[in-house]
């Protein structure tokens, strides 16, 4: 593989989960399947960033956030070779981030840090509100609401090997400038259009597969 070190970063929603949590909470606490589909036309249009499609669909949820948990935790899993793959890359000393464009407030239902302590997590937050509607609290002032390239960037400014997993819209910046880009068919089929170099996956065994073989046996 090289020399450098390693440094995993990781699409949360549809990557981790099984399903996006925001179009999921959109669809049963929100405004339904039909704002879902219209907001996301207009992002795939250009007429509306991704940060507005996600702030629009979460304005139309004034659910409890205690109710959207109980739900997520009924409906949407997580791929079960994740946590064997976290536990993987910790016990290799291999640095594992989750970039979510997403929230941490539902990053943590999933990743508590009880049980992932050497997991870091960066991600927008969310401001549950009952009368206006969910409201979000984005990390940067990007199209994106969090440009995950920022932190792939940063690891390469200090001498990582940077993998990237993704599969969403929000995951094309980051996978243009990653060294190595682990794609679920979304992605696959984006890269393959533009011309980036990626390694198609359908789940965290194929990723851990791929990157056990190609470093020595501990």
């Amino acid at each position: 593989m090289t020399d450098a070190p390693l440094h995993v970063f990781t699409d949360f929603d549809g990557t981790i989960t099984m399903r996006d949590t925001l179009v999921f909470l959109t669809e049963r606490l929100g405004g339904g399947p039909r704002v879902v589909e219209v907001n996301t036309r207009l992002m795939r249009e250009g007429r509306i960033s991704l940060r507005q499609c996600v702030a629009g669909n979460m304005r139309s949820i004034r659910a409890p956030f205690e109710e959207a948990v109980r739900l997520l935790r009924a409906e949407v899993p997580i791929d079960p070779a994740f946590p064997v793959f976290a536990r993987w890359c910790a016990t290799r000393g291999i640095p594992l981030t989750v970039l979510s464009g997403g929230f941490a407030e539902i990053v943590d239902v999933y990743l508590p840090r009880a049980e992932y302590p050497a997991v870091e997590v960066r991600a927008n937050t969310l401001r549950p509100d009952g009368r206006k509607g969910w409201q979000c609290v984005f990390r940067d002032g990007s199209a994106f609401g969090y440009d995950k390239r920022e932190a792939l960037d940063e690891a390469r400014r200090r001498g990582y090997h940077t993998v990237f997993i993704g599969d969403g819209f929000s995951d094309r910046a980051p996978a243009e400038v990653a060294d190595e880009v682990l794609a679920k068919p979304g992605l696959a089929a984006y890269c393959r259009d533009r011309g980036v170099r990626c390694h198609e996956v359908a789940g965290f065994d194929d990723v851990l597969r791929h990157l056990a073989a190609r470093l020595p046996a501990s």
